[in-house]
């Protein structure tokens, strides 16, 4: 089982419903893992989910990991991002009761979404940094506040419902809606569930607290709640989400009151990083380093200003390469952009920098935007080797895609991939002596098609898919700036779990830990973001670079490497200065 401290212990124990806060390095996700082991305990073979809700799929996996190291049947359990529970437990199958859904959808993907809408910006004449929210509230309104950011939104909507396709917003609001307009659905859906656990749960949005609390009160045996989170690091602010107090909680779900319980210590960092990120959040109380090298010096740098732009590759590179050097394990050393743009130029020189390194990072993989995919499913249940260990993922996106199979075929799988088990023996089974990647996956899927006699020409959703699924990879590889290794073994180390150095946002690692963590582009304009600076109150532009430090540095456990670049510019020319909080900074570094 896992090890938890007296008051971990405490508040995995609890009974009724429960919020836990808690600092950075506390313990927050081993107390979740735990909770939900100790609800699928108690289950036993009692009819009942157990719910498990992160705001992205990384965490979602390594919640899936952690409980993959236990020796406990999980049968029980769904965990994902809310959207994916959105999507699963009352889009799919209530499809029909929806206007805009019965005759079929598909969900665009982020890069997409994200392409379109800087081009309807620029064809109105904003700046890239202006920021057009693709949200919904309640009501199906909009977020926006002004008439070309409405008119903006309006178009990109449009260009949506002509292309018959939903976003991840429209996932959030129509799945609210079905539940509003079908009670009936809402208390299906409670009936099943015995225990809902959220993540992160101040980075939770409006409309995603009003699904789960729909479900909650039209359940009559009521699931038991179980929030974690941390209101200091609440960066999502400027996509929507909300940092709820436990008392706003309790009022949302028709609740008298809701046990508000702490965690204290950091079991993550050294005291000299503690310290440090203590500065951007002096509100926080006082955190002791518990961990047992608490005492370690460690390493921690800043560059302020003193490296260019041009050399910003060659100069993580050193900093990966010494921590390589001092035995830190690949899958323990992070770099944090700080906006996503600048993720996948950075890692494409950094694999041509150091191409004996693995390296974690979306620009890497050309099966990156296709996760919603049905092939994408198929393809990384072929490309994981079965093991004890991920025994409990791969049942889980097993099922995910029986699910995604029945919504697309509308009628039942055949009896061979009818369970998730039985999907993954089929799976388990296939080869090819490809040694081409899509070359690799082209031929299992037809081999997979053929076991399961379905022909794919015949069915325009999966056939759709399908196209979508290569064409989308063969665009990465079409592109010859992105250089991405066409050979299996390659696609298969990018479902590995640990896999490389990781390169991702701080958005995207939040909740995350490393030995060693980089973190460049620490200037005003992108800590925080233009348009937060431009478009907020002073005030509120200063807490959130405030709460992005306190993130970024808080990942770190003994090495942090702080870099502030030189070069970069507005597109007038300007040049960007160091980040408002790290020029006061009190530290004496190495």
């Amino acid at each position: 089982m896992i090890k938890l401290n007296d008051e971990q212990r405490e508040a995995v124990n609890a009974e009724g419903n429960i919020v836990v806060t808690a600092c950075p390095g506390s313990g927050k996700t081993r107390v979740l893992t735990a909770r939900v082991l100790r609800a699928l305990d108690e289950r036993g073979t009692r009819q009942g989910r157990v719910i498990a809700l992160t705001y992205t799929n990384r965490a979602a996996d390594e919640i899936l990991a952690r409980l993959d190291e236990q020796n406990i049947e999980a049968e029980g359990l769904w965990t994902g991002t809310i959207h994916s529970f959105a999507l699963e437990w009352i889009l799919r199958p209530y499809a029909p009761y929806c206007a805009e859904l019965r005759h079929g959808f598909t969900v665009v993907n982020e890069y997409f979404a994200r392409n379109l809408l800087t081009s309807l910006k620029r064809s109105a004449g904003l700046n890239w940094f202006d920021a057009v929210s693709t949200a919904r509230k309640r009501d199906g309104a909009d977020c926006n506040d002004t008439t070309v950011t409405r008119d903006v939104y309006q178009a990109y909507k449009a260009e949506l419902r002509r292309l018959q396709v939903i976003d991840f917003d429209d996932v959030l609001y129509l799945a609210f809606r079905l539940l509003q307009d079908r009670p009936e659905i809402a208390a299906t859906v409670g009936a099943i569930t015995r225990v809902i656990c959220v993540d992160e749960v101040q980075d939770i949005q409006d409309l995603q607290f009003a699904i789960l609390s729909s479900i909650y009160k039209a359940a009559r045996n009521k699931p038991a709640l179980f929030f974690v989170g941390d209101e200091h690091q609440s960066i999502y602010e400027s996509l929507g989400a909300m940092s709820m107090s436990p008392q706003l909680i309790a009022e949302e779900f028709d609740l008298p009151g809701i046990r508000h319980l702490e965690l204290h210590g950091n079991y993550r960092s050294t005291q000299r990083i503690i310290d440090l990120y203590r500065q951007f959040r002096p509100t926080v109380g006082i955190i002791t380093g518990l961990s047992t090298g608490a005492a370690e010096l460690g390493h921690v740098t800043f560059d302020n200003l003193t490296i260019g732009k041009d050399r910003l590759a060659a100069a993580i590179a050193e900093r990966i390469s010494a921590a390589l050097m001092a035995g830190v394990a690949a899958q323990d050393i992070c770099v944090i952009a700080p906006q996503w743009d600048h993720i996948k130029p950075l890692a494409r020189q950094l694999v041509g920098l150091l191409p004996e390194v693995d390296f974690d990072a979306p620009g890497l993989s050309p099966l990156h935007s296709s996760y919603e995919n049905f092939w994408f499913k198929i393809a990384r249940l072929v490309l994981t080797r079965p093991s004890p260990k991920r025994t409990r993922t791969r049942t889980q996106w097993a099922g995910e895609a029986i699910t995604e199979l029945r919504h697309i075929v509308a009628f039942e799988p055949p009896e061979n991939i009818r369970t998730p088990r039985r999907l993954l023996r089929l799976l388990n089974s296939l080869s090819s002596i490809e040694t081409d990647g899509l070359m690799f996956l082209s031929d299992v899927f037809a081999q997979f098609l053929r076991h399961i006699a379905l022909d794919v020409e015949t069915c325009l959703a999966l056939k759709q898919a399908y196209e979508g699924f290569f064409g989308k990879a063969e665009e990465h590889f079409a592109n010859v700036e992105e250089r991405l290794p066409r050979d299996i073994g390659s696609f298969q180390r990018l479902f590995n779990h640990p896999s490389g150095v990781v390169i991702n946002s701080c958005h995207g690692v939040k909740g995350e830990e490393y030995d060693t963590v980089i973190a460049f582009g620490l200037l005003r304009g992108y800590v925080p973001h233009w348009n937060v600076i431009y478009t907020k109150p002073t005030e509120v532009a200063q807490d959130q670079e405030s709460k992005l430090l306190y993130v970024i540095c808080s990942r770190a456990k003994k090495r942090l490497h702080l870099i502030a670049e030189s070069g970069r510019t507005t597109r007038r020319g300007v040049s960007l200065d160091t980040a408002n909080l790290l020029r006061t900074l009190r530290c004496t570094f190495d």
